[in-house]
C-alpha cells in the first residue's frame, strides 16, 4: 500500500471517526447521564457493532449496495428508525427518574453501527478510494480495517469521557437535560443527513 494512500486514508478515517455521529453522540449522552464507567458494556457493544460494519465493508458490502440500491435504501430507513428510538431513550436519560439508573445494554451498542448509514458510507469510501489496484487487496484491507477499528475505539472512548467530564463538572440539572437532548437531536440529524446521500 503506497504511503500516500495510507496517510490520506488515515486522515479520512480519523475525520469520520471523531466527528459527531450516532455512536459518538450517544456515548456523550450516556457519559453525561450515568458515567462511562457504568456504560462499558454499551461501549464494548458499539465497538463490536463497528467491527461488524468494518469487516462487511472490507468484504465488499459496498458493491452489494451499489448493485442493489433498494437494499441500501431500506437499511437507511430502518436504521433511521432505530437511531430515533435510541435517541429518544438517551434524551430521557437526562431528565432524571428511573431512566438515570439504567445503562444502555451491550446489545443496544452492537445494534448502533450496523443500522447507521454513515458507517457504511465511510466503509465504502475507505475500501474503494484508498486501496491501490497495483497491490494485493487483502493486506491493504487489513491495514485499513485495523485503522478504522482503532480510530473508532479511540473516538467513541473520548466522546464518552467528554460526557463523563460534563457529568462531573456540571451540577445544574437543566444543563444536563440540555446536553442529553442536544446530543440526541444531533444524533438524529447526522443520520438524517446520511439519508440524503
Amino acid at each position: 500500500m503506497p504511503t500516500e494512500a495510507l496517510a490520506l486514508g488515515a486522515l479520512f478515517i480519523a475525520t469520520m471517526s471523531f466527528t459527531p455521529g450516532p455512536a459518538n453522540l450517544s456515548l456523550l449522552s450516556v457519559g453525561a447521564s450515568i458515567g462511562l464507567g457504568r456504560a462499558l458494556p454499551y461501549l464494548a457493544g458499539v465497538w463490536v457493532g463497528g467491527l461488524v460494519v468494518i469487516v462487511a465493508g472490507a468484504a465488499g458490502l459496498g458493491a452489494l449496495f451499489l448493485a442493489l440500491p433498494e437494499v441500501f435504501l431500506a437499511l437507511k430507513f430502518l436504521g433511521f428508525a432505530y437511531i430515533c428510538w435510541l435517541a429518544w431513550k438517551l434524551a430521557r436519560m437526562g431528565f432524571g427518574g428511573t431512566a438515570l439508573e439504567v445503562a444502555p445494554s451491550f446489545w443496544a451498542g452492537v445494534g448502533l453501527h450496523p443500522v447507521n448509514p454513515k458507517a457504511y458510507v465511510q466503509c465504502v469510501m475507505v475500501f474503494s478510494a484508498f486501496v491501490s489496484p497495483d497491490a494485493p487487496y487483502l493486506p491493504q484491507a487489513v491495514i485499513l480495517a485495523v485503522l478504522c477499528l482503532v480510530l473508532m475505539m479511540m473516538a467513541t472512548s473520548l466522546w464518552g469521557l467528554g460526557g463523563d467530564a460534563i457529568r462531573l463538572f456540571v451540577r445544574d440539572a437543566r444543563v444536563m437535560r440540555f446536553v442529553a437532548v442536544a446530543a440526541s437531536v444531533l444524533m438524529v440529524a447526522s443520520v438524517g443527513a446520511a439519508l440524503a446521500i
